[in-house]
C-alpha cells in the first residue's frame, strides 16, 4: 500500500469514527430530552395521585359506597382500604 492509500484509508476510519460519534451524540440528546420528560410525569403523576387521595376522601366522607369508589378510580378494593386507612384524618 502506498501513502495515498494510506491517506484514503485513514480519511475513511476517521469519517466512519466522526458518523458513529454524531450518531451517539444524538442518542444522548434523546435521553436527556425523555429524562427531563420522565421527571416532569412523575412529578404530575405524583401531584394526580395526591388529588386523587382528596377526591376519594371527599366521596368517601359523602357516603359514597367504598366498592363504587375503587371501581371509578381503578384501585383494588384493598388498595382503596389502605389508602384511606394512612390519609391523615385532617386531608
Amino acid at each position: 500500500m502506498d501513502q495515498e492509500e494510506h491517506i484514503a484509508q485513514l480519511r475513511a476510519r476517521r469519517h466512519r469514527v466522526e458518523l458513529i460519534e454524531t450518531a451517539l451524540e444524538s442518542i444522548r440528546d434523546v435521553e436527556s430530552s425523555l429524562q427531563e420528560m420522565k421527571e416532569f410525569l412523575s412529578k404530575q403523576l405524583k401531584a394526580e395521585r395526591s388529588e386523587r387521595l382528596s377526591d376519594i376522601l371527599e366521596a368517601d366522607k359523602a357516603g359514597v359506597p367504598k366498592t363504587r369508589i375503587s371501581r371509578e378510580v381503578g384501585l383494588s378494593r384493598a388498595n382503596l382500604y389502605n389508602h384511606l386507612k394512612g390519609a391523615s384524618p385532617d386531608a
